[in-house]
């Protein structure tokens, strides 16, 4: 039997059902997603090992490295956001800022940055969390709780959240409208968002293309207000520059805009 959604299919059909059909597209760019997480999770490991370097960063030396956990991995996850606290940065935030606050993270990918911030209650959602653990991440052993639905229908109550947040991951929603309604709906009156979005031409993993009125029309029932704009570069720089790091490469091309937002 052919495995209709398998590769190997000519270029030409794989173009046409990714214009024509979007459950196509949605299995092809789950699928790159969730193979780009499987070679991810080697890397990370090699990293923590002293093997290689990861995204830029070199391996860690043995008093840099975070010890708390009997897995290995989740050392290494650990000591990945210690060594790059990208979040903080990206979202102009303090490490505190959520203290006594419950928070959901956006597309929080098999690493939950939300890790970043301290003593939270941290819920990460992500329609591919099933794919993570089977590639071996170790979620059930991460101090967050991981939901694995799309962000299109939130399983939470309304006024659920003090925050959320999103780092890179709005563009990669099926319905970019919808989850932002979700997100007004899960967060209670006060409630915070943060986000950092990227601004390029479609992809197939990024399928979404925003912009500055498509981000404030979306989000119309929050108070916006754009906090930075800046490439990918310039955002490594500035971590780089706040946390005393050795420089990285950047691995966004387009502009990053970072967004606050409150719910009245």
């Amino acid at each position: 039997m052919i495995d209709f959604w398998a590769g190997g299919r000519p270029a030409m059909i794989q173009q046409f059902l990714q214009r024509t059909s979007s459950t196509y597209a949605t299995r092809r760019k789950e699928q790159a997603e969730a193979e780009y997480w499987a070679d991810a999770l080697f890397d990370l490991q090699e990293w923590f090992r002293g093997k290689r370097a990861h995204w830029g960063i070199p391996p860690p030396r043995e008093d840099q490295k975070v010890t708390s956990s009997t897995l290995g991995t989740v050392n290494a996850i650990l000591t990945r956001h210690r060594m790059r606290p990208t979040y903080l940065e990206a979202l102009q935030l303090d490490r505190d800022v959520f203290r006594g606050k419950t928070v959901l993270e956006i597309g929080s990918g098999p690493m939950a940055p939300i890790l970043q911030f301290s003593d939270c209650e941290r819920h990460c959602v992500d329609p591919l969390a099933n794919c993570y653990l089977f590639a071996g991440w170790p979620l059930f052993a991460l101090d967050a709780k991981f939901w694995n639905v799309r962000a299109e229908s939130l399983p939470f109550p309304l006024g659920y959240f003090d925050a959320v947040i999103a780092v890179n991951s709005l563009d990669h929603v099926e319905d970019f409208e919808e989850v932002a309604r979700e997100i007004q709906r899960v967060l209670r009156c006060g409630g915070e968002l943060y986000i950092e979005v990227e601004y390029h031409e479609p992809t197939l993993t990024e399928p979404v293309a925003l912009t500055d009125d498509r981000v404030c029309k979306a989000f119309s029932k929050l108070k916006m207000k754009r906090v930075i704009n800046r490439t990918g570069r310039e955002r490594a720089e500035a971590i780089t520059k706040r946390f005393g790091l050795q420089p990285f490469a950047a691995h966004v091309n387009g502009l990053l805009s970072t967004w606050h937002g409150e719910k009245s």
